[in-house]
C-alpha cells in the first residue's frame, strides 16, 4: 500500500492522529529501534505511518530523515499544536504553512542581530490538496509560521517583538517545524506540509488556556484537518521499492571420493603432465604427500586442460600418493553461474559427510570444518583448497560459447550421429544441471528409460557423454556447442521448449509427491510413489541439483508460473537438509517471476521463503527485511492466512535477532489471524513459538500455558511429530518452573514419539534434556541418559553432538 508519514512532536499530537487509524500494528527499525505504527486510514489508499518525535527541532530532524528513508513515504505531515501570533488566529484555528521559517539563524554585529532566514514551502500538489480538501472551511489559515528551539510564553519578549518586526507575516510559532521541513527536503522529498492547531495565543496566558484543557482541542482539529488532506490526496504510481537481494548464483555441485573416468586416447601432453607429476611426487618430508600444493592449469577453452589434470590426478593415485583418498568438485567454468568457493566447500563437505543438522550455519565455520575434516582423512586428500580455482573460463568461444578450437571437430561429430542420437544431444545440452539422471532424460527427451539408456550409451561411446555413477553429463563445451544448435534454428528452438516443459512436468509431479511425503500425517492421503520420508529425500537429493538450476529459467513467462509453485514445495527439504545457499537462489528466482508476472499472493510467499532461508543461513537482520515486505504484501492483498504465515516467520527472526518483545508481538499477530480463518495447525505452531519467546523473556508461567494450548491443538488436528515437538518444549518450561515430576513425564512423551518416527536427532536432544533434569540429583541416570542421547545422535549422523554427550557423561562424578 502507499505509505503516507504522519509526524508529531508531543504524546497528545500522537493519540489524536491515532484515533482515526485501523489495522494498527507496530514497527521497529531493525538497526536503530525507532518505533512506528502503521495503520490504515478508512476510505483512502493509504498506509498511514505514525511517529512521535519528541520536542525540539535537530531530534525532529533527524528522526524526520530516518522516518523517509527506512519508510519510503510518498508525503510527509508534521501535525501538532502552535502559538498564535496574530489576533485575527483564534484558539482552535488551524493553520497550514505556506512557509516555514528558521528563526535563529544569523549573525550578531555591532549594528545588531542581522537575520540569516531559512525557510521552506509545502509540496506544491500537497499545499493543492490541502486547499482543496478544505475549501470554504471556517477558521482554516494558509499562512507562514515561525519554528524554533524556544517556547514563546510573553507577547512582549524581545523575542515577540523580533517575530512581529522580522517576521511579520508569520501567524503562529512552534518549536520543530524547521526541522521537519528542512530534513524532508533534504532525505529527497519535496517536503513537507505543517498542519498546526492553535492551543494558545503564545503569551502570559498560555498556562491558563493549557489547564483548560486547549491544546488536546486544538490537537484534535489538526488531526481532523490531516486526515480530510489524506482523502483527497491521490498516491502517485512507481516502482515498489524492495530491499536489495543477494547476488543470484546457480546450484550448489556435487562433489565425488571418486575421480571422473581417466580421458580416453590421452596423448600429445607428455611433458606438461611430467611437470605436473613433479609437483605432486612425495618428498622426504612429506613421504606421502606434498603438504600444501594449489595448481592452476590455465589455457584457451578446449585444449584439454581438465583431461591434463584428470590424468595427473589418475597417475598419482595409481602410485599411491595420495593413500588419503580424493576429492573431486566440478566448478563449472563455462557456465554463466560458475561455482563460487563458498559453494565448494559445502559439496566437498557433503562428500565428507557431513551434511543435514551436522552442516555449520556460517561460512566461517564451513571453511573450519573442511579443514578438520581433511585433517581426518590424512596424509592430505587431492583437491587442495577450494579457493584454487581452476582457470576454465570461456576465452576462446564464439556468441554461443562454442570453442572456437573444437568447433569443427564438434561440427563433423554431430553430422555423423544417427537422427535420434543428435535429438538427445542437442535436448541433453539443455539440462539445467552439469548432470541428470536416467529418469530426467527420459523425461527430457520424451523416451521411456531403457530407450533413452540406449541412445545415451551409444553418444558415451562416441565420446560425447559421460557416465558416472547412474547420471549422464556432456563437457561444458558439448553442451554449449549443444545449446547454440537449438538457439541458432527456430524449429530446434520449439523443440528444446517442448523438452523443458516436459522435464517441469517430471520435477513438478515428483517434487510434490516428495513434499506431500515429508508433511505426511497419518490419516492423510498416501502420496503417489515415496512410501516413505527417506525414499522421498533420496530422490530429492538425486535431483536436487536438476531442481534448483531450473529456476533460473522462472524468469521465462511460459515457464514461470510452474517454477513458483516448484519453489514452494522445496521450502522443506532445502530447509530439512540445510541447503540454505540453494533455498536463498529458489527464493530468489521465484520472486523476481511472481513480481514480473504481477502476482503479488506469490511474490509475498516467496518474500516468506526468501526471509526463512536468510534466518537459517544467520543472515537475521536480511531475513528481517525480506520477511517484513512478505507481511506488507500479504496485507496489501487482503489475504490473512498469508499475513499469518508471515507474521510468524518474522516473529522466528526477531526471536533470532534477540528481538523479544518484538518477536512476542509478531507471534501474537500470526495466533490471532490463524483463529481468525480457522486454521487450528497454523495457530499451534504459533502458541509454540510464542511459548519460546515468552520462556526466553522469563515469563515461565506464560510459556507453560503458550506449550499446553499448543501441545492440545497439535493433538486435536492429528500432528503426531509436532506433538512430541510440543512435549519436549512444555518439559523445558515446566524444568525452568522446577515443576520436576512433570517435566521428566513430557521429555518421556516426547522421546516416545521420536523413537516411533525414527527421529534419532530429536530423540538425542530430549535425551539431553532429560540428563539435565537428573544431572544434579540423580547422577548415574544422567550419565544414562547422556550415553543414551550419543547412541541416538551417532543414528542420526550427528558425530559432534555424540562427542558432546559423551563427554557430559564421562564429567559427571561417581555415584
Amino acid at each position: 500500500m502507499p505509505t503516507v508519514a504522519v509526524l508529531t512532536a508531543l504524546p497528545l499530537e500522537y493519540t489524536a492522529v491515532r484515533a482515526h487509524l485501523t489495522h494498527i500494528e507496530k514497527r521497529v527499525h531493525p538497526d536503530y529501534g525507532t518505533r512506528a505504527e502503521v495503520g490504515r486510514l478508512p476510505g483512502t489508499p493509504w498506509q498511514v505511518a505514525l511517529l512521535e518525535l519528541g520536542e525540539g527541532t535537530r531530534g525532529a530532524a533527524a528522526l524526520t530523515e530516518r522516518a523517509m528513508t527506512w519508510l519510503t513515504p510518498q508525503a510527509v505531515l508534521f501535525v501538532g499544536v502552535a502559538g498564535g501570533l496574530k489576533d485575527d488566529i483564534h484558539i482552535g484555528d488551524v493553520v497550514i504553512a505556506t512557509k516555514v521559517y528558521a528563526i535563529h539563524g544569523g549573525k550578531e554585529t555591532p549594528d545588531g542581530f542581522l537575520d540569516r532566514t531559512e525557510s521552506w514551502q509545502p509540496p506544491h500538489e500537497l499545499d493543492q490538496a490541502a486547499r482543496h480538501a478544505l475549501r470554504g472551511q471556517p477558521h482554516i489559515h494558509f499562512k507562514p509560521i515561525a519554528a524554533g528551539d524556544v517556547l514563546l510564553s510573553d507577547a512582549d519578549s524581545p523575542l515577540a517583538h523580533r517575530l512581529r518586526q522580522r517576521f511579520n507575516d508569520a501567524v503562529a510559532i512552534e518549536m520543530e517545524g524547521s526541522g521537519v521541513a528542512q530534513a524532508a527536503h533534504l532525505a529527497g522529498g519535496a517536503g513537507a506540509l505543517i498542519i498546526r492547531g492553535v492551543s494558545d495565543k503564545a503569551d502570559a496566558d498560555k498556562s491558563r488556556a493549557d489547564a483548560r484543557g486547549s491544546q488536546p482541542e486544538a490537537a484534535a482539529r489538526a488531526a481532523e484537518v490531516a486526515m480530510a488532506v489524506l482523502r483527497e490526496l491521490e498516491p502517485k504510481e512507481e516502482e515498489e521499492r524492495t530491499p536489495e537481494p543477494p547476488p543470484h548464483h546457480g546450484p550448489v555441485p556435487t562433489a565425488s571420493t571418486t575421480l571422473p573416468p581417466r580421458p580416453l586416447g590421452f596423448t600429445g601432453r607428455l611433458a606438461d603432465l611430467g611437470h605436473l607429476l613433479t609437483h605432486l611426487e612425495p618428498t622426504a618430508d612429506a613421504p606421502t604427500a606434498p603438504p600444501l600444493l594449489i595448481s592452476a592449469v590455465t589455457g584457451m577453452g578446449g585444449i584439454g586442460k581438465t583431461a591434463l589434470a584428470i590424468e595427473a590426478a589418475h597417475q598419482a593415485l595409481s602410485k599411491g600418493w595420495f593413500p588419503g583418498g580424493t576429492l573431486f568438485v566440478d566448478l563449472r567454468g563455462y557456465d554463466d553461474n560458475p561455482v563460487t568457493a563458498d559453494q565448494a566447500v559445502l559439496a566437498l563437505l557433503d562428500a565428507l559427510g557431513l551434511h543435514g543438522p551436522d552442516l555449520p550455519i556460517t561460512t566461517a565455520r564451513q571453511y573450519d570444518a573442511y579443514q578438520a575434516q581433511l585433517a581426518r582423512h590424512r596424509p592430505r586428500t587431492l583437491g587442495g583448497d577450494p579457493t584454487a580455482v581452476l582457470d576454465s573460463g570461456s576465452r576462446g568461444t564464439d556468441q554461443y560459447g562454442r570453442s572456437l578450437v573444437l568447433r569443427p571437430v564438434l561440427e563433423t561429430s554431430y553430422r555423423r550421429l544417427p537422427p535420434e542420437q543428435a535429438r538427445v544431444l542437442r535436448l541433453l545440452a539443455l539440462a539445467p544441471g552439469a548432470d541428470v539422471s536416467t529418469e530426467a532424460a527420459a523425461a527430457l527427451t520424451d523416451l521411456d528409460e531403457d530407450a533413452a539408456v540406449g541412445l545415451l550409451e551409444d553418444l558415451a561411446a562416441a565420446g560425447l557423454v559421460t557416465a558416472r555413477e547412474l547420471r549422464w553429463r556432456l563437457h561444458d563445451l558439448v553442451r554449449a556447442f549443444g545449446a547454440g544448435l537449438v538457439a541458432g534454428d527456430a524449429e530446434l528452438h520449439e523443440e528444446g521448449e517442448r523438452a523443458r516443459e516436459r522435464l517441469l512436468e517430471f520435477y513438478w509431479r515428483w517434487a510434490n509427491a516428495a513434499d506431500d511425503r515429508l508433511l505426511w500425517v497419518p490419516g492423510a492421503p498416501e502420496p503417489e510413489r515415496f512410501t516413505d520420508r527417506r525414499t522421498a529425500l533420496a530422490w530429492l537429493d538425486r535431483e536436487r541439483a536438476g531442481l534448483v538450476a531450473a529456476m533460473q529459467w522462472a524468469g521465462e513467462e511460459r515457464h514461470a508460473q510452474q517454477l513458483v509453485g516448484l519453489a514452494a514445495r522445496l521450502g522443506v527439504y532445502l530447509r530439512w537438509q540445510r541447503h540454505f545457499d540453494d533455498a536463498i537462489a529458489v527464493a530468489l528466482a521465484a520472486r523476481d517471476a511472481a513480481h514480473k508476472g504481477g502476482d503479488r499472493g506469490a511474490e509475498a510467499g516467496a518474500w516468506g521463503f526468501l526471509g526463512s532461508a536468510l534466518e537459517d543461513a544467520g543472515r537475521v537482520e536480511e531475513a528481517v527485511r525480506a520477511l517484513t515486505r512478505s507481511r506488507d504484501l500479504y496485507q496489501a492483498a487482503r489475504n490473512p492466512h498469508g499475513e499469518a504465515t508471515a507474521w510468524g516467520f518474522l516473529g522466528i527472526a526477531l526471536h533470532v535477532a534477540g528481538q523479544m518483545e518484538q518477536s512476542i508481538d509478531a507471534h501474537t499477530r500470526a495466533r490471532d489471524l490463524y483463529r481468525g480463518v480457522g486454521d487450528r495447525r497454523g495457530e499451534a505452531d504459533t502458541w509454540s513459538n510464542l511459548g519460546n519467546a515468552l520462556w526466553k523473556e522469563d515469563r515461565t508461567e506464560e510459556a507453560i500455558d503458550a506449550h499446553r494450548y499448543a501441545l492440545d491443538l497439535y493433538q486435536a488436528v492429528g500432528d503426531r511429530h509436532c506433538e512430541g515437538m510440543a512435549w519436549n518444549n512444555l518439559g523445558l518450561a515446566l524444568h525452568e518452573a522446577d515443576r520436576v515430576v512433570e517435566a521428566i513425564e513430557a521429555f518421556g512423551r516426547d522421546l516416545e514419539i521420536c523413537r516411533e518416527f525414527e527421529d534419532w536427532y530429536g530423540a538425542g536432544q530430549t535425551l539431553n534434556n532429560l540428563a539435565r533434569v537428573y544431572r544434579d540429583t540423580h547422577p548415574t541416570q544422567a550419565r544414562t541418559h547422556y550415553l543414551q542421547a550419543a547412541d541416538a545422535f551417532t543414528r542420526a549422523n550427528a558425530p559432534t553432538e555424540a562427542a558432546d554427550a559423551r563427554a557430559r557423561a564421562d564429567s559427571l562424578p561417581d555415584a
